[in-house]
């Protein structure tokens, strides 16, 4: 009875190591420019250049932003399977972040923007939306 705990325990413990290793491998890394400053979700961003990673094994959309002096959690209010491309952009409308693609594991995660917002840009569709290109990692 004894051992039969102990290899369950060993078993267990293997397993979890092994699933960590494997959810580690999931993280998703690139890289990109902002050419002015940027709301993504409820952080400003100053132009220049920026790091991310996220854990896409998950689904969650948490994604960690890092730049020259900042460093942020942005959380995404959607995620779409798109299909695997090489591609991977941002699109910015109105100065705010509206979607992240990440071609290499097809999935684009989008953001919201307040509701007042909304309805001025829907009311104007001279807005220019601006696409970035993201290098991934």
């Amino acid at each position: 009875m004894k051992s039969s705990r102990k290899i369950t325990v060993l078993l267990g413990l293997a397993g979890m190591c092994l699933t960590s290793g494997l959810l580690r491998a999931a993280d998703f890394a690139g890289s990109f420019t902002l050419p002015s400053q940027t709301q993504w979700g409820s952080t400003v961003l100053p132009a220049g250049n920026y790091t991310f990673t996220l854990d896409h094994a998950t689904l969650n959309g948490h994604v960690l932003v890092s730049g020259k002096d900042r460093a942020a959690f942005v959380m995404a209010q959607g995620v779409t399977e798109t299909g695997s491309s090489r591609a991977s952009s941002m699109l910015i409308v109105g100065g705010r972040v509206r979607s992240l693609h990440l071609g290499p594991v097809g999935l684009t995660y989008s953001y919201q923007i307040h509701p007042e917002e909304r309805e001025i840009l829907a009311r104007s569709s001279a807005v220019p939306g601006l696409t970035i290109s993201i290098a991934t990692k």
